[in-house]
């Protein structure tokens, strides 16, 4: 049996923030993560061939991010402006990327004027069902899916609303120098210099607690006793049934919580990294690419721009129960095959002798993330409100589902969350150290 204070389930951006923040301030912490890496949903991968590390998760900073950039500073990590010129293809053209979409100024009436929360596939079916507003509904459930991984059945309007009308400009998007795994190894170095323990491939099976004491047990009947607990993994680990593999069970069981984590949406993603003998693109005038939007059953792809290299990435986005979510790595490489070559009006031959290494990661498939990042739902504030709130100050909740406001769903939501828990535990009268 391992005596510890703190208790931290998940080794990504949230639980490392969480445990950095802990043990800065002195507190005796340990982290288990059941992957045999640290990072979570921020995987950053070298090896099979290709010639410089992949992001197979979390890739980007979304703009100008207070602690994101605070840690890079923190840290002395090097990031860069993503930048290039963005193109559409669509009825066989690639053309330069421009925001079209038929009907949209009444689909944006419509939307201001909605004085009640509802989904969008209500409000689609309610203001948008005659044959004409077919392409409309389309796209716009096409979008909500691709971007925000939302399912239309439950997504929020109100939450989309405040995202496609926003008024803010389009801010810089950076790419870290080396992944994101070079903010994840100085965090867990930080935790590692200041005393906390870090295990690895130890997957959490059971919780037993009760105020202020509790016991973890993993999968190799290991034994970590606490004080506090804090919980970090995704959504789709924390919502599972009891007899499904990765489940957490607690003792007595955390029912309002769980039920909690099931109202808030989850999506899915697939990330198909491909590096060429070539940047065969620039043949076809696309000497600047950063992004290319499609139509295709793998409809976004994007460069690594300004690094000069043979790496497109192509992104999929929407429901976990999706079939194309359930397609193993070498279809859904096919099916990238296949949409790159209808962008470019080639056979599906040219694009794979052209192919160095290819690499899926399909995250709904992950056993240990079970989905993507989360969208908000109707119920997603009460349900924020219920994890937010300290299990009898015992059992804490952060990631990035738990954060209010724009950076949902990212790695700054995940890093904003844990500190913030991490402040709440240290502030807490009862907290003491043995």
């Amino acid at each position: 049996m391992n005596q510890v204070n703190t208790i931290i389930i998940g080794a990504g951006a949230a639980g490392l923030i969480t445990a950095y923040e802990l043990t800065k301030a002195g507190k005796k912490v340990t982290i288990l993560e059941a992957r045999n890496r640290t990072g979570g949903r921020c995987h950053t991968f070298s090896g099979d061939d290709f010639t410089i590390p992949i992001e197979l998760g979390a890739e980007f900073v979304h703009g100008e991010l207070p602690l994101t950039l605070k840690l890079l500073k923190e840290a002395n990590i090097k990031y860069e402006a993503v930048c290039g010129d963005n193109f559409q293809s669509k009825n066989g053209k690639i053309k330069p990327s421009e925001f079209f979409m038929e009907h949209w100024d009444e689909f944006e009436k419509a939307l201001n004027e909605v004085q009640e929360d509802q989904t969008l596939e209500q409000f689609l079916q309610q203001n948008f069902q005659e044959e004409k507003f077919a392409g409309l509904r389309k796209s716009i459930i096409q979008f909500a899916a691709g971007y925000d991984t939302a399912d239309p059945k439950r997504v929020s309007l109100f939450s989309l609303r405040d995202e496609w009308l926003s008024d803010h400009e389009e801010e810089t998007q950076y790419r870290i120098s080396g992944g994101y795994i070079q903010l994840m190894d100085f965090l867990a170095d930080q935790i590692k210099k200041s005393g906390g323990e870090i295990f690895l491939s130890s997957i959490v099976k059971q919780v037993n607690w009760q105020v202020g004491s509790l016991e973890v047990i993993t999968a190799d009947n290991a034994s970590f006793t606490g004080k506090k607990l804090v919980l970090t993994v995704p959504l789709g680990v924390l919502t599972l049934t009891e007899n499904e593999a990765g489940a957490i069970t607690f003792n007595p069981n955390i029912p309002q919580q769980i039920k909690a984590a099931a109202e808030m949406g989850f999506g899915g993603i697939i990330k198909i990294l491909i590096e060429f003998i070539e940047p065969f693109w620039e043949q076809r005038g696309l000497n600047n690419l950063q992004f290319l939007f499609s139509e295709e059953k793998i409809p976004t792809w994007w460069t690594q721009n300004p690094q000069k290299n043979n790496v497109l990435t192509g992104w999929l986005g929407g429901n976990p129960q999706d079939e194309i979510q359930k397609l193993n790595d070498g279809k859904i490489l096919k099916e990238a095959i296949h949409s790159l070559a209808h962008i470019f009006k080639a056979d599906a031959s040219f694009i794979e002798q052209k192919i160095v290494s290819a690499k899926v990661y399909n995250w709904t498939a992950d056993p240990f993330t079970r989905g993507s990042y989360s969208y908000a739902t109707i119920q997603t504030p009460s349900a924020r409100k219920t994890l937010k709130t300290p299990v009898a100050q015992t059992i804490y909740f952060a990631g990035e589902a738990l954060f209010e406001g724009e950076q949902l769903g990212t790695v700054e939501a995940a890093l904003v969350t844990g500190a913030a828990v991490a402040k709440e535990i240290i502030d807490a009268q009862e907290y003491k150290i043995y």
